[in-house]
C-alpha cells in the first residue's frame, strides 16, 4: 500500500467516527502511521482536506440511503411475492432504481435476502439491553413484560411485509445458506434473551431454579405462535387484554419474588 493509499484509508476510517470538520492532519497521520506533513502533502492544505472529507461523507450518505431503499423494497417484494417469485428486477423497480444499482450493493437475490434477514433480526437484538433495563427498573414488572411482548410483535409488524416476511425466512430455510444465516442470527437473539433472564435472576426478580435458555425459547416460541395466529385470523388477535393475559401467565410461571 502506498503512502497515499494509507492516508486516504485512514481519513475514511476516521470519517466514520466523527464529523468531517473536526478531523485534523495529526489524527489522520497517527491512524496511517505517517508524519503529518505527508497528510498535508496529499491533501494540499486543511481547507482542501475538509472539502474532500465533506464530499466523501455526502457520498457515503447517499450510498447508505440507496442501500436502505433496496432493503425496504426487498422486504416488500419478498413478503408480497415470496422468495421464489421475487427478483432483483422487481426489487429495483419497487425501489425506483436500476438493476445495476441493486447489483452494486447485492451480488444476487439470495445475498439481498440474507441481508434483510440479518437486518430484521439484528434490530431485535439491539433493543434487548434497553428492554432488560426497563423490566428491571419497573414498579410493575408484569405490566412491563406485557408491554415488552407487545413491542416485540409491533416491531415485526412495522417492518415492510412484517409477519409474512418472517414466514418467508422460515420457508426459505430449505436453502443451506439461508438456514445457516437464520440459525446464526436467531441464535444470537435467543442468547441475548437468555442473558436478560439471567440478569433478572441475579437481581432476584425471577426464580433462580429456572433454565434461562429454556425460558427464552419458550417466550420466543409463544411470540412466533402468535404471529401464525395473527396471519390466520387477525381479528381474533387484536384484543387489548391479550398481551396482558399472556404476560400474566408467563410472569406467574417465572415465579417472581413476592
Amino acid at each position: 500500500m502506498t503512502v497515499r493509499d494509507k492516508v486516504m484509508a485512514a481519513a475514511e476510517k476516521i470519517l466514520n467516527m466523527k464529523p468531517y470538520d473536526q478531523i485534523t492532519f495529526a489524527e489522520i497521520a497517527k491512524e496511517a502511521g505517517v508524519h503529518w506533513t505527508a497528510v498535508r502533502r496529499h491533501f494540499g492544505g486543511k481547507r482542501q482536506m475538509r472539502e474532500w472529507l465533506k464530499a466523501k461523507q455526502a457520498e457515503e450518505s447517499r450510498f447508505a440511503d440507496t442501500r436502505t431503499r433496496i432493503l425496504e423494497a426487498g422486504q416488500r417484494m419478498f413478503a408480497e411475492l415470496g422468495y421464489a417469485n421475487a427478483s432483483l428486477d422487481k426489487v429495483a423497480a419497487a425501489a425506483g432504481l436500476t438493476k445495476g444499482a441493486v447489483y452494486w450493493h447485492f451480488s444476487s437475490k439470495q445475498d439481498l435476502f440474507l441481508a434483510i434477514l440479518e437486518h430484521s433480526l439484528e434490530k431485535q437484538l439491539r433493543q434487548l439491553p434497553g428492554q432488560t433495563e426497563r423490566l428491571l427498573s419497573a414498579d410493575d414488572p408484569e405490566t412491563a413484560l406485557a408491554e415488552w411482548l407487545q413491542a416485540q410483535f409491533e416491531c415485526l409488524e412495522r417492518e415492510s411485509g412484517g409477519p409474512r416476511l418472517f414466514l418467508e425466512f422460515i420457508a426459505s430455510s430449505r436453502e443451506p445458506d439461508v438456514r445457516m444465516k437464520l440459525r446464526e442470527v436467531h441464535g444470537r437473539i435467543i442468547d441475548g434473551a437468555s442473558a436478560m433472564i439471567e440478569e433478572l435472576q441475579r437481581k432476584g426478580a425471577v426464580s433462580a431454579r429456572l433454565d434461562p435458555h429454556a425460558v427464552s425459547l419458550a417466550i420466543d416460541a409463544l411470540l412466533k405462535g402468535y404471529v401464525v395466529e395473527w396471519l390466520i385470523d387477525p381479528g381474533r388477535c387484536e384484543s387489548k387484554s391479550l398481551f396482558r393475559t399472556i404476560a400474566g401467565l408467563l410472569w406467574k410461571g417465572l415465579e417472581p419474588r413476592k
